[in-house]
């Protein structure tokens, strides 16, 4: 079945597209949800429950100099637009950390203490768009991150799930945990 160029070529890229389906299949991250139905592409979500008020993660999560403090090792980020952060805001995201990618966000929409919403605008993420939310659980706050992503060609999706994906996990579990510590500490101050 394997034999000849073509049989061993034809082989090959049917594994490889039997890794990558089971290779999406078994992210813990990756979710369904009516809630993202209008939303094309794969729903990529973190959480982490915070004892902190919304307001004081939300202040964090929109002061560029306070996200800087809470950005993993190799994470950049630059509001390009002055203050106050506010639908229209751009962001520049640059991760220089193993390998390079970089792309601009625009905020779509803010409800201060409760929702930010920003559209990928180019770079890897292209089109793409990225949601945080904060709820309320009696003295906790529920923090959610999710990126919705629909890498573009066979060689785009093959590197999200071989390298992407795994790098955006790593990097957005570090950078929660970064967020409940600052967040926690400031609280009991």
């Amino acid at each position: 079945m394997c034999s000849g160029f073509f049989g061993k070529r034809l082989c090959l890229l049917a594994a490889v597209l039997l890794f990558l389906s089971l290779q999406g299949c078994s992210t813990k991250y990756i979710i369904t949800s009516p809630k993202y139905a209008k939303y094309e592409g794969e729903i990529n979500q973190h959480t982490r429950l915070i004892r902190a008020e919304r307001s004081r993660i939300f202040q964090i999560l929109t002061q560029e100099e306070a996200f800087k403090d809470i950005c993993p090792k190799g994470t950049i980020i630059t509001h390009e637009s002055p203050p106050p952060y506010q639908v229209g805001t751009l962001v520049k995201t640059r991760i220089v950390h193993i390998f390079e990618l970089e792309w601009n966000s625009s905020v779509e929409a803010v409800i201060p203490d409760t929702k930010i919403r920003l559209r990928f605008l180019d770079g890897f993420f292209a089109g793409g768009t990225e949601i945080w939310e904060l709820e309320s659980e009696g003295e906790y706050t529920r923090v959610t991150q999710t990126i919705i992503v629909q890498p573009k060609g066979l060689l785009k999706k093959l590197v999200w799930v071989l390298k992407v994906r795994l790098k955006h996990d790593k990097m957005l579990e570090d950078l929660l945990d970064n967020l409940k510590r600052v967040s926690e500490m400031h609280s009991i101050e």
